[in-house]
């Protein structure tokens, strides 16, 4: 479900998982959704809890980017309430037997936790709120499969897809660790103990400069364009196993050593998933604007609305 919730929320224009909904509960109101009233009161919650479960701090944002992050956000509530709306009456057919019970193993365990339960005070975040939130992805999945479900020629429509932009399938990465140090004579001091034998993760943990030390030196797996030119250079002229001499970026000097490669085209099977999820994504996006285009919608304010193009 968390899959299906995250593309259907990219698709709606939204940060990550949240809601909204509900009569105004403070604050100007910004849209009226049908009979419902999103007001500022609660944008600014939702921002406030969508910031805390993503780790960001918006007071550390700039005002013109957290102004369009608040107009994104208002767009996705009038987003989600147009679904809310759509499956007006069919609240038993989308919410599951053990919803009630779910609901308030929610919020017991949002309250239990110190951390969260002070958050929630400082923010004044509701019960009321926090349900909503809770509520809300039952709707999103169930519209989400609602359209994937129409979509009759979905497997022809991904093959053909693929076989069109098979450019777009080609693997071209490696699976790499570094030691970083200041100076070359360092750098060839620790080449010299890993041709001697030394293990290259205990002498990236005890020489390594950078956070990478922690973990052995690991930089995970990461494709062309991802590093300075002559780290790339270097890491992708080398074969699984082996490492590479002495090479100096604007970072310092390095010493990589590839543990993986992978180069070629990934097969329709192994891009089947992302295929699909993008082209109903795709499809959930346009039926969401036809579900605006059929709800009456009022928008009280430019203040947002002329940012996210409502």
């Amino acid at each position: 479900m968390k899959r299906i919730l995250a593309v259907l929320l990219l698709m709606v224009m939204t940060i990550s998982l949240s809601a909204c909904g509900g009569e105004g509960k403070g604050g100007s109101d910004l849209v009226k959704v049908g009979d419902t009233i999103i007001s500022e009161n609660e944008l600014e919650q939702f921002m406030e809890f969508e910031a805390f479960t993503q780790g960001y701090d918006l007071s550390q944002i700039p005002a013109e980017q957290l102004q369009l992050a608040k107009a994104q956000m208002l767009d996705y509530m009038v987003s989600i309430e147009c679904i809310r709306q759509y499956y007006a009456g069919k609240e038993d057919e989308i919410l599951p037997d053990t919803f009630e019970t779910d609901l308030k193993n929610f919020l017991d365990e949002s309250k239990n936790n110190e951390y969260i339960s002070n958050f929630l005070k400082e923010k004044k975040i509701s019960d009321e709120t926090l349900a909503k939130m809770f509520n809300d992805q039952y709707f999103m999945s169930s519209y989400y499969e609602e359209v994937k479900a129409g979509m009759e020629n979905l497997d022809q429509d991904a093959r053909a897809h693929y076989d069109a932009n098979i450019e777009n399938f080609k693997v071209d990465e490696v699976t790499a660790s570094h030691i970083l140090v200041d100076k070359e004579s360092a750098a060839r001091e620790i080449l010299a103990k890993l041709e001697a034998g030394e293990k290259f993760e205990d002498l990236a943990k005890e020489y390594g400069t950078d956070g990478t030390k922690d973990t052995g030196g690991s930089l995970g797996t990461f494709g062309r364009g991802a590093m300075v030119k002559e780290f790339e250079d270097a890491a992708f002229a080398l074969t699984p196993g082996e490492i590479s001499d002495v090479v100096r970026t604007d970072f310092g000097y390095h010493i990589i050593m590839v543990t993986d490669k992978n180069q070629g085209t990934r097969t329709y099977e192994e891009s089947r998933e992302s295929i699909v999820a993008n082209l109903v994504s795709q499809e959930v996006k346009k039926k969401i604007y036809d579900l605006k285009d059929n709800t009456e919608i009022e928008y009280l304010t430019d203040e947002y609305t002329a940012l996210a193009g409502a």
